[in-house]
């Protein structure tokens, strides 16, 4: 092989590793608005994991990046429900499947609101519920486990807020 080609073929592996990287196992995300507030901020940049619902269904209480149907954005919210969960919101307070769960992570009350979800259906909500486009509009939802694109993981920027999403 000539010499010259070394160099260039080394970039162009590089970049293809990064990429499938970057694409499969770990991406960074801004956050943007306040619908996750006091768990992540605007301006946010967070470490998520791109693996861990391949072969895993999500679990409850896990910050997850995913997409609603029907539209490009991706979002970051919670996992409050899981297939087959009854979830009703009544006075603020959450009730899961006829027994009142705490929720330390909220920063807001939650409106009135119930559902059943089905066998392949997510509930996924913002931890500021006063200021959060989320499952609970009628024009996005409950989420299909295809629409899990990953876990968030670590709050990257800024460096005074440094560590693990809880």
């Amino acid at each position: 092989m000539r010499k010259w080609l070394i160099a260039p073929l080394a970039v162009l592996a590089a970049l293809a590793l990064g990429f499938c990287l970057r694409q499969w196992v770990v991406g960074t995300v801004r956050v943007a608005g306040t619908s996750m507030q006091r768990t992540l901020y605007g301006g946010d940049i967070a470490l998520v994991t791109r693996f861990d619902y391949r072969h895993s269904a999500p679990e409850r209480g896990d910050v997850v990046e995913c997409r609603f149907p029907g539209r490009s954005d991706t979002y970051i919210k919670r996992v409050i429900g899981l297939p087959g969960d009854e979830i009703s919101f009544f006075g603020g307070a959450l009730t899961l499947n006829g027994q009142p769960v705490r929720e330390s992570y909220v920063s807001s009350a939650t409106e009135d609101y119930a559902v059943t979800l089905g066998e392949d259906e997510y509930l996924v909500l913002g931890d500021n519920r006063a200021d959060s486009y989320d499952s609970r509009m009628a024009d996005m939802g409950p989420i299909g486990a295809e629409a899990f694109l990953g876990r968030v993981r670590w709050v990257l920027w800024p460096l005074s807020r440094i560590g693990f999403v809880k």
